[in-house]
């Protein structure tokens, strides 16, 4: 074998690896990625101005989950938006798998932590789950003082 046809080989041999690694990464992320969408449509329909406020509640319900509507009640908040659920996600955001489950602080990687989960095939907001704090520590909502 010449040197041109170990080049050709080797080069392939990486592009094969790095093709491999990608698609890797696309499919194990894509839960994360999906959840992250849900969550963005969510906020996004309840802070439209456009809607009134039974218009924006009726938008956003097939969003949140079986349990989550059970427990609670949607309403829409004074300021805006949909009480018990941030206003807007920060860029800085953080989420990531937890079982079955994707869980999001959209704030600046310290804040409320939320749970989505995938219902009848689509990511559906859960409820809190806790508070992230510093040094990436989880106080579980079932710890916090009312």
């Amino acid at each position: 074998m010449n040197q041109q046809t170990r080049n050709i080989v080797t080069g392939a041999a990486c592009v094969a690896v790095v093709a491999a690694v990608l698609a890797y990464e696309v499919v194990a992320t894509r839960p994360v990625r999906q959840a992250v969408q849900a969550y963005s449509e969510l906020v996004t329909v309840a802070n439209r101005p456009d809607l009134s406020k039974a218009d924006r509640l009726e938008a956003a319900r097939p969003y949140f989950s079986a349990r989550y509507l059970a427990a609670h009640t949607l309403e829409t908040a004074g300021e805006g938006g949909i009480v018990g659920l941030p206003r807007y996600i920060n860029k800085n955001f953080q989420a990531w798998r937890e079982g079955p489950a994707v869980w999001l602080c959209p704030s600046n990687r310290v804040g409320p932590v939320y749970q989505l989960v995938k219902e009848r095939g689509r990511w559906k907001f859960d409820g809190l789950v806790g508070i992230l704090r510093s040094r990436n520590v989880l106080v579980p909502a079932t710890d916090m003082p009312e």
